[in-house]
């Protein structure tokens, strides 16, 4: 079926009254379709029989047609049935790509999208980010933080995230640093990004400097600390950290425990071992292998 051919008979199509015997009929019909062309076979069979296109299922007919040259069918499916726009409509494919076994698919669909100017949402650039944090894609998640920029998301602090988590995961501190100084919010996601991109990388003087800076800390921010001390190099370090963090009341979870008590044994520190033992232990951690 053509594009001109779909346009005319979605708009001579009448919808019939709902008590139309031809609805329970087609119950079976609409949900076995899985290829494009099924898809226009049942559309034709849903004009014959005079059944309103509204009972199509319309997050299967996205998944049908998101990859294949039928997208552009489907966009004018939704277009016709859709009073708002259709940009959930396709966010439920990209989700599901992004979080599947080939998230470059995610990136095909979103691009596919722009070229329908399918206008994205925050869950649009999420679900996309998401396939490029899979896949390290750095080139595209670029491309796709300049996007987010000219829509006006620039001020959305979890988008904001992923993408200073992308660039950081990729090796591209310089990009990470210039973001993170332009943010015009932080939150302590933000900080122990930093921090353990740069912990992660051996630049344990970058990351406390960070740390220090922060305004407020959770147990993973001193954690990410006290963990970068001992493979650094820096037990001693580590337990000084320790210390500071029982004096600030944070409760200490199972790898702060496992950090310390390799930062313990470098040292010798028998007693303190001992304590953080017992810590552990009451804390139901021994269950724990690598405590």
């Amino acid at each position: 079926m053509s594009s001109s051919s779909l346009s005319s008979s979605l708009r001579c199509f009448p919808p019939p009254s709902p008590s139309s015997p031809n609805l329970k009929s087609n119950d079976l019909l609409i949900n076995n379709f899985n290829t494009p062309l099924e898809l226009k076979q049942l559309h034709a069979h849903l004009i014959k029989t005079n059944t309103p296109l509204s009972i199509l299922p319309l997050t299967k007919v996205a998944s049908v047609c998101a990859l294949s040259p039928s997208f552009s069918y489907a966009h004018q499916i939704f277009s016709h049935l859709l009073e708002t726009p259709q940009t959930s409509i396709w966010n439920s494919c990209l989700i599901r790509f992004a979080e599947g076994d080939c998230p470059s698919h995610a990136l095909l669909l979103f691009y596919q999208m722009r070229l329908f100017d399918v206008l994205p949402d925050t869950f649009t650039c999420s679900f996309v980010l998401k396939a490029c944090l899979k896949l390290s894609d750095v080139v595209n998640g670029k491309i796709i933080h300049g996007i987010f920029q000219k829509l006006g998301f620039g001020s959305n602090l979890f988008l904001q995230n992923m993408i200073l988590n992308l660039y950081g995961l990729c090796g591209e501190m310089g990009d990470a640093m210039l973001l993170f100084e332009k943010m015009p919010q932080r939150d302590v996601v933000t900080w122990n990004i930093m921090i353990a991109q740069l912990v992660k990388r051996g630049d344990i003087d970058g990351a406390y400097c960070f740390f220090l800076r922060m305004p407020d800390k959770n147990v993973r921010s001193w954690t990410s600390m006290i963990s970068g001390f001992v493979q650094c190099g820096k037990p001693k370090e580590a337990i000084d950290l320790f210390m500071k963090l029982e004096d600030e009341a944070v409760r200490p979870n199972e790898v702060t425990v496992v950090s310390v008590l390799a930062a313990c044994a470098d040292l010798g520190e028998l007693d303190l071992g001992r304590s953080v033992h017992e810590y552990s232990t009451r804390s139901g951690f021994k269950r724990n292998v690598r405590v």
